[in-house]
């Protein structure tokens, strides 16, 4: 497709209305203002493309959602919400008054900061509570954590048939203990993400150990994390002049080779960013899955090791499944409590929220008109007497 600038449409119109003598003429003219501005002509071109409103829309959307869920809706909510009903509350009844309502702002402003982000922090600080006084899986939903259980049977009876439970865990070091995490996280990966692909037309494939190998970086210590900042304007990690991958970028480079393998080893097209962990089972987005086996495994691998280091010392030995079964009804338990102090701390804050923005005895939204008809009253009174 050809596509004619403004200078040659504008020529090819007169054209169509003049002989070739004047024709000829424009095109002089044009060309010669178009050699006297070039500079500012280039200058110009940059500036529209760098600012084209198409381009800058897409950029504003793709950095929100680099946020995450809670910046994505709180940015939305002040967009779409906060600010246009406080500035239509300031303008509440100006044209009875003739002046700005501050009062009826003032309490809308309050009312609309406060319930949006409230509805994320109240149930994130709940959440965060519980995952640190019981353990990382109560970030984990209950569903998950049964079907987590059920790959983690295997993944340590795996690990114990190799000789993981001949340690002597009595006496392991902090070293060895962080050792025998990985070797429990590591083998926990394969089995999950074995499990995914096995359903799949080619699951032989796929690289497993890639997938695996990319998780444990993500969690390495070494590897660094990307601020709100850099996240939202989409910066890298920068150290010593050297550009170094952040976790949350690994973990975008894990979800895009499962889009990548996905499409490759199946044939029906499909939502390529879910599947099923087990066959059967319900569908998960990958990144949830990356999130939630990530946080189940972090929790019990602490208390596995906790526990075996206790039974060592007391000669006692653990039943794998059965340890397993009590760690799975002990933290879906605790998920279950978690849900419903999260409900009732939203709900308690929600109603504490109106005695934050109630600034007046009467509503500044609607002083003006009831003012304005007893004045009507009072006159119609007066006039009756």
């Amino acid at each position: 497709m050809k596509v004619n600038n403004l200078e040659n449409s504008i020529i090819n119109n007169k054209q169509r209305n003049s002989d070739t003598d004047v024709s000829e003429t424009i095109v002089q003219k044009k060309s010669l203002q178009t050699l006297n501005s070039d500079a500012f002509s280039r200058k110009n071109i940059t500036f529209t493309a760098g600012m084209d409103p198409t381009t800058c829309l897409i950029e504003f959307w793709a950095a929100i959602a680099r946020g995450g869920l809670a910046a994505s809706f709180t940015i939305q909510d002040m967009l779409g919400t906060n600010f246009p009903r406080t500035f239509a509350a300031l303008g509440r009844n100006k044209d009875i008054t003739g002046e700005n309502n501050y009062k009826a702002a003032l309490e809308a402003g309050i009312r609309e900061f406060t319930t949006g982000p409230s509805m994320f922090i109240i149930p994130a600080l709940v959440l965060a509570g519980a995952a640190r006084l019981s353990g990382e899986a109560n970030r984990v939903p209950v569903d998950n954590i049964a079907v987590f259980s059920d790959i983690m049977k295997g993944s340590i009876n795996n690990l114990t048939d190799n000789g993981f439970s001949m340690q002597n865990f009595a006496n392991l070091s902090k070293e060895q203990a962080n050792e025998a995490t990985l070797n429990i996280k590591r083998t926990f990966y394969n089995d999950v993400f074995k499990s995914i692909f096995e359903q799949y037309d080619n699951s032989a494939n796929v690289d497993i150990n890639g997938y695996v190998d990319l998780m444990m970086q993500a969690e390495s210590p070494d590897t660094p994390k990307r601020s709100l900042f850099k996240r939202l304007f989409n910066k890298r990690v920068n150290i010593q002049g050297n550009e170094i991958d952040s976790k949350d970028e690994i973990l975008t480079q894990i979800h895009n080779k499962f889009v990548a393998d996905k499409k490759a080893n199946t044939n029906d097209w499909g939502n390529f960013i879910a599947t099923k962990v087990t066959a059967g089972g319900k569908e998960w987005k990958i990144d949830d899955i990356l999130t939630d086996m990530k946080n189940y495994s972090d929790d019990f691998s602490k208390h596995y090791i906790k526990t075996q280091k206790k039974n060592a010392k007391e000669n006692a030995k653990i039943i794998i499944d059965t340890f397993v079964d009590n760690f799975k009804n002990m933290r879906t338990g605790s998920r279950f409590l978690t849900n419903v102090l999260m409900v009732l701390a939203t709900g308690l804050a929600m109603s504490f929220i109106p005695k934050l923005y109630t600034r007046s005895e009467t509503n500044p939204e609607t002083d003006a008109i009831y003012a304005q008809v007893n004045k009507q009253r009072k006159g119609a009174a007066n006039a009756n007497t």
